[in-house]
């Protein structure tokens, strides 16, 4: 497969699977705010011109944003693939070979933060690129050949958010590419 292919291919899958989950948990979201506030509307007849009532939408004063992660809604896998491994900061992630390889890894507190992406991708260059809350916020590039190996690190800068993850995408585009990074942890 060619790089260009490998990226659109990331990036269509990134967007779509991005956006569904986003549906989903806000329609999740709406029903579930919808029977939390059932018996606060008043449709009592009015008179002709006075109006139909009223509706108190509540409000989400007080709503942890986090919670909404934490609810279940069954396997999406049918629809988004399994999730990618998680693995702690600090621990070095090594190659997955041709293709893509997506890691989740826990930061132990949400942005906004930063740390430092250490990486070496050998003789056959590899792009790196970091994700938080399915955003782009780091982008190597394509890093690594046989003059230089590609061995390097970059500080990523995580913006405001509630997540304490990152999830980091090496894509691989050569047969025997062989690479390794480590997140290091907030500082």
């Amino acid at each position: 497969m060619d790089r260009q292919h490998i990226d659109n291919q990331r990036h269509a899958r990134t967007i779509t699977g991005t956006y569904l989950r986003a549906c989903i948990i806000a329609v999740a979201a709406a029903g579930a705010l919808a029977v939390s506030s059932a018996g606060t509307s008043s449709a009592a007849p009015q008179s002709p011109g006075t109006g139909s009532g009223s509706l108190d939408s509540g409000s989400l004063e007080g709503l942890d944003p986090g919670s909404l992660e934490s609810l279940d809604f069954g396997s999406l896998d049918l629809l988004f693939g399994p999730k990618p491994p998680v693995q702690p900061c600090n621990q070095q992630t090594e190659s997955g070979g041709q293709g893509v390889t997506e890691t989740r890894h826990t930061l132990g507190r949400s942005g906004p933060t930063a740390f430092t992406l250490d990486y070496e991708t050998v003789n056959l260059p590899d792009r790196i690129q970091v994700y938080y809350q399915g955003r782009l916020i780091q982008d190597t590039g394509y890093v690594g050949d046989n003059i230089n190996e590609g061995t390097g690190s970059v500080r990523v800068f995580v913006p405001p958010g509630v997540q304490s993850e990152v999830v980091v995408t090496v894509t691989g585009p050569e047969d025997g590419t062989v690479w390794r990074y480590t997140v290091r942890c907030p500082d």
